[in-house]
């Protein structure tokens, strides 16, 4: 039945959505958050905030105590479902295992959501950043590996998703303009990797190349360590097997 206007299909399909914002918002804030805070962030009334996190709150999806809202157990345990059935994420432990063991740098995977990326899986090398790469944690797209994403969209795409920024910061502060970063971009997308240096991280270097099948970006595989451990010669190698590594995971995830 086509359902048109307000019935009760729609409205069905919409609570969820919106049950989704909910949970999407207070995944991404990290800490427990206010109930106002909820509705002004997802932009629902108060009153529909309310009777989402209520919902939410008795399957567990959602926690509440007298900080606010978080997440709950349920999704936890649906991430862990996620990791151990995702045949993306099974291809790729044994290459990325495969990668910190040969490279002795930090190897991790990463799939798009949205305007950002999250890590669905990381292996540590022998020498690891101070900073934890968080599997789980949302990234932004354009610093590090997230390049990798942007630069295998089309504009359209591409300004979706960097919206009306003009310029933005690095972490070792490098200011970088939008017309040049698009430039970068399509380089990226032409020698099919990309190096970052001192982008999220100071003192960090990343090198990072796409996990495609079919003309389809299904991830990004990634090492990254510290700039003293990536000599010319690390760097060389490190390319060469990530880029061989993207090509061997997208093979075998068939």
């Amino acid at each position: 039945m086509a359902d048109a206007g307000g019935t009760p299909e729609r409205s069905t399909m919409r609570s969820v959505e919106r049950a989704f914002e909910v949970v999407d918002f207070l995944s991404d804030s990290g800490k427990p958050v206010r109930l106002a805070d909820v509705a002004r962030g997802t932009g629902l009334h108060i009153a529909t905030a309310q009777r989402m996190l209520r919902v939410l709150e008795r399957t567990n999806y959602v926690a509440q105590d007298s900080a606010g809202y978080s997440i709950g157990a349920a999704a936890l345990a649906a991430a862990h479902s996620y990791l151990m059935g995702n045949n993306l994420v099974l291809t790729a432990t044994p290459v990325l295992q495969e990668l910190a063991a040969a490279l002795g740098l930090t190897a991790s995977l990463s799939v798009r959501l949205g305007a950002s990326r999250v890590l669905v899986a990381r292996v540590e090398g022998s020498s690891p950043l101070r900073y934890q790469l968080p599997v789980g944690g949302r990234l932004p797209l354009h610093l590090g590996g997230g390049k990798v994403f942007l630069a295998y969209m089309d504009d359209v795409s591409r300004a979706a998703v960097l919206g009306d920024m003009g310029q933005f910061e690095t972490a070792g502060g490098g200011i970088v303009k939008i017309p040049d970063f698009m430039a970068a971009l399509n380089e990226i997308a032409t020698r099919g990797y990309a190096v970052s240096r001192n982008e999220r991280v100071v003192g960090a270097v990343s090198i990072s190349a796409p996990v495609r099948r079919d003309g389809d970006l299904l991830g990004v595989v990634q090492v990254i360590g510290p700039e003293e451990k990536l000599t010319p010669e690390l760097l060389a190698q490190a390319t060469r097997d990530v880029v061989n590594a993207g090509v061997g995971i997208a093979a075998r995830s068939r």
